[in-house]
């Protein structure tokens, strides 16, 4: 039976993990450490120890200071791999499967200078940290020991404000832009591994060890704060395919569009309308979210704003290949005034409610291309004026 490999909840320590991307932005490297959730670690426990390496679900990580220490490389075997083994490029043996299905690893491990023959530091043949490449029952005899409110204002108010709102989107789009070239280099998927690629355990104590895959036990999960592989330790590491769209978890939102926001006055403005979007998604379909939406515009002799800020549920419960459609809801205050170009001076602000249809293309496991149709009311005093504006807009969703 083929394991089970779809994306892991998100545990609640990913919500830290994500401000830090915010505050990293671009700064952040891309290495070659790996996450394994809980419930995979949870899996590899229950699968059979010389199967555990074919599909293991890990999440790339960004390079810190706190990185665990660095495993010893392995030491290709002087033998010939045994019976459903072959040697990959820099002499390890690694499963048949692998090469035949992956090809070269996608990480190659780091070199080895093997010690003289004669030198007492490592056995003729012999692997280290009880990394052996040999797996168990293998007929050869190269084998390691184990280890372990609003006002009207002047046109130089408003045109001042629209230098505000300006600067705000400019900053809202940098961050968006940041988080989706990080996130969507980033890699979460199946990766394959040797049987006895070292594992490198942190408990909720901070204290770490490494343990090979093959050899790890239900017992090694006790008080388990994070599980990490490398890319650059053992035989090296194969990816076997991204996982689709995982929203769970927090989501930054961005895009912009065709909007038409109703002024004071009862007047509607059809022109460029931004979008930002923080929020949560407790379920992969499901997420609940802070929003808001900027249209504003000032010439010499004009000026014009138009805020919203309010809340959203969206929902995703049809799947289409990597297409995925759903409704949204929601509602808030707005906040608009105008000044000059024939044009009434005016300031107001009201309540609105939104709601129109998602469409979501998924790029990525972190992120998805969104396109969002909208139809706003918003409430006036004289009930002549009271209407339906729509707009549209594309955008990203990183998440």
């Amino acid at each position: 039976m083929e394991p089970d490999i779809r994306p892991a909840s998100r545990t609640p320590c990913r919500g830290v993990t994500w401000v830090a991307l915010l505050a990293m932005m671009t700064s952040g490297c891309l290495g070659h450490l790996y996450e394994v959730p809980r419930s995979e670690m949870e899996r590899i426990v229950r699968t059979s120890p010389q199967e555990r390496g074919r599909q293991v679900y890990a999440i790339q990580q960004f390079i810190t200071a706190t990185d665990p220490e660095p495993a010893p490389a392995w030491a290709p075997p002087l033998e010939s791999p045994p019976v459903g083994y072959l040697v990959t490029d820099h002499g390890h043996w690694v499963p048949s499967f692998y090469l035949e299905s992956y090809g070269a690893p996608y990480y190659q491990p780091p070199p080895y200078s093997r010690p003289p023959p004669t030198s007492p530091d490592l056995p003729s043949g012999g692997g280290i940290h009880g990394a052996s490449p040999v797996p168990d029952g293998a007929p050869s005899s190269a084998r390691s020991s184990s280890g372990g409110g609003s006002s009207g204002g002047s046109l130089g108010s408003l045109q001042g404000l629209d230098r505000l709102l300006a600067l705000a989107v400019v900053v809202g789009v940098v961050v968006g832009v940041s988080l989706a070239i990080t996130e969507g280099a980033r890699y979460e998927g199946s990766v394959a591994v040797h049987p006895k690629h070292p594992v490198h355990l942190i408990s909720t104590r901070g204290q770490q060890r490494t343990v090979p895959l093959d050899e790890l036990v239900p017992a090694d999960l006790e008080h388990l704060s994070e599980a990490m592989i490398s890319g650059a330790e053992g035989a090296g590491m194969w990816l076997n395919g991204s996982a689709p769209l995982n929203r769970q978890g927090f989501t930054y939102q961005f895009g912009a569009g065709n909007d038409s926001l109703a002024l004071p006055g009862g007047q509607t403005l059809r022109d460029v309308g931004f979008r930002f979007a923080l929020g949560y998604f407790p379920h992969r379909t499901f997420g609940l979210l802070a929003d808001t939406r900027l249209q504003f515009g000032a010439d010499g002799s004009s000026a014009y704003y138009n805020a919203r800020l309010g809340l959203e549920a969206q929902w995703y419960p049809l799947s289409l290949w990597r297409l995925h459609l759903g409704p949204f809801v929601g509602g808030g205050r707005a906040w608009s005034a105008t000044e000059g170009g024939g044009r009434p001076s005016t300031a107001a602000s009201r309540p609105y409610v939104s709601f129109g249809a998602l469409a979501e293309f998924d790029l990525t496991t972190r992120l998805g291309l969104t396109f969002r149709w909208t139809q706003d009311w918003l409430p006036h005093s004289r009930p002549e004026l009271n209407g339906f504006v729509h707009s549209w807009s594309l955008g990203l969703s990183i998440y």
